[in-house]
């Protein structure tokens, strides 16, 4: 076998640097995929941390408007019961208002016969007779 280089067709020429175009073309195209998948795979890391950031935050946000809720549920529990002693009060205070005024003088002069004072200072504040003065002096001293 005999081995002759024959000369280059242009052709042929023209062929080994198209495929010389392609193989660095190849070359370029595969180092650019590489950079883009790097930048991709940074892009998603970075988006996957973003996402845990915002989801902690979110649940932060929903615990703090359960806590809420909850204190405004005390609070209007509380107001509530304030209101009904309210209502209480103002029940007793007009009771109170329509009790005879009469009544509320015996009560005065009893409470002030339990304090000890004595049956002239019991008429000056009540303005109550002697004698039921002394009537009430002598009920306390038989209880007591």
């Amino acid at each position: 076998m005999d081995w002759q280089l024959a000369a280059p067709t242009v052709l042929e020429i023209v062929l080994c640097v198209f495929i010389l175009i392609l193989i660095v073309a190849i070359g370029v195209i595969y180092s650019h995929v590489r950079t883009l998948r790097a930048a991709l795979n940074d892009c998603e890391n970075k988006n996957a941390e973003a996402i845990l950031r915002v989801e902690a935050i979110a649940n932060n946000a929903n615990n703090q408007q359960t806590e809420a809720q909850a204190r405004t549920l005390v609070i209007t529990r509380h107001l509530k019961e304030l209101e009904e002693k309210q209502t209480d009060i103002e029940n007793h205070v007009r009771e109170l208002k329509l009790q005879d005024p009469s009544l509320r003088l015996y009560q005065r002069a009893a409470e002030l016969v339990k304090q000890g004072a004595s049956i002239d200072e019991i008429i000056e504040a009540c303005d109550i007779p002697r004698a039921e003065a002394e009537m009430l002096v002598m009920v306390h001293k038989q209880h007591s």
